[in-house]
């Protein structure tokens, strides 16, 4: 059973939670959304994972004073907790849960970008310093590797695109150089590839025109190269690995409008492939993997200047998206978190 729980803040002080439910609450119909609380400290701009327990993490991101350092926590049961405060105040962070169950948060912005990261221990719960990073930068993506490190890649800072990519080692607590991509990329997507190679995509390298370029780091040679030219340039779009080990990328905007299309990258091919129509362009969503039917949930967004409360779901084999239960609040760029319970 999979439950994907989603939060968001309106005018700073309204926190506003909605989860799709299957067959966990007997009174609620799949595929429709209901409230499930109130945090206990409004934010925006925070990341949200899973951890291993059950439970969600919801760390830093911005209030009414700046970025906060508060964290909460979202039970199994369905109720909200204050969790330790990080020891930095940050927003639009990376965050990444490693192989042992702790969570690593990395850069962000504080009163600019910063290179400052943070461990997570749930079953403490407390923070502690990491290493930091060799550049300061905040809504990079954060992608861990089949042996336990975490990419970090991107971003922004002061203003500007970065085009560095750094690798966390969990056992030294250390970041180190891992290459450059062949452009500084922001509100670019990645996703891990079944062969243990990261996919990175699209984004954009001024913050105004969208990329159709793509590269691949490979963990075993520690190389950055290029990869296919994706068929339409996107950022702020969304990448999923499905479980046959193809990706999906699916809308964004291409500088000037928000996009409909999706396409496959197929790793075997090395090349991208139309996969289909959303029902309404998006960018600025969510996606999120229903490993139970392979299925992908495509949540709100924002589409020629409007939050969408809609969502769709994209079903890989016949390369369509279908629409589900709509949202009872329109948002874009919220955070959000797919977690597997028990029934």
């Amino acid at each position: 059973m999979t439950r994907v729980i989603r939060t968001f803040v309106v005018c700073m002080s309204v926190v506003v939670v909605a989860s799709l439910l299957r067959a966990s609450l007997p009174s609620v119909a799949t595929g429709t959304w209901v409230a499930a609380g109130n945090m206990p400290a409004a934010r925006s701009g925070a990341c949200t994972v899973a951890l291993n327990d059950g439970r969600l993490l919801i760390s830093g991101g911005a209030d009414a004073n700046g970025p906060t350092a508060t964290a909460d926590l979202f039970s199994t049961t369905g109720s909200w907790s204050a969790a330790a405060s990080m020891n930095s105040p940050r927003s639009h962070q990376s965050c990444a849960v490693l192989q042992d169950g702790r969570v690593l948060v990395a850069g962000g912005t504080t009163s600019g970008s910063t290179n400052s990261a943070e461990i997570y221990d749930p079953s403490a719960d407390s923070w502690s310093q990491a290493g930091v990073m060799n550049d300061a930068r905040a809504g990079a993506t954060a992608s861990v590797l089949q042996d336990g490190r975490v990419l970090i890649a991107g971003g922004q800072s002061s203003g500007s695109a970065v085009n560095t990519l750094e690798i966390f080692d969990p056992n030294s607590g250390n970041f180190s150089n891992a290459g450059t991509m062949s452009s500084p990329r922001q509100d670019h997507a990645a996703a891990v590839l079944s062969d243990g190679r990261v996919l990175i995509v699209g984004g954009s390298s001024d913050g105004t025109n969208a990329l159709n370029t793509t590269n691949i780091y490979d963990p075993q040679t520690g190389s950055v190269s290029a990869g296919p030219a994706m068929s339409t340039p996107r950022s702020k779009g969304t990448a999923t690995t499905l479980l046959d080990g193809t990706v999906v990328v699916i809308g964004g905007s291409d500088s000037t409008n928000d996009l409909a299309s999706a396409e496959f990258f197929d790793p075997a091919a090395n090349n991208f492939n139309a996969a289909g129509n959303l029902g309404t362009a998006r960018s600025k969503h969510s996606a999120f993997l229903l490993p139970n039917n392979n299925e992908v949930l495509v949540v709100g967004g924002q589409s020629a200047g409007n939050d969408l409360a809609s969502a769709e779901l994209y079903i890989p084999w016949q390369k369509a998206f279908q629409a589900t239960g709509a949202m009872a609040t329109s948002r874009s760029d919220a955070t959000g978190a797919a977690l597997t319970a028990a029934d």
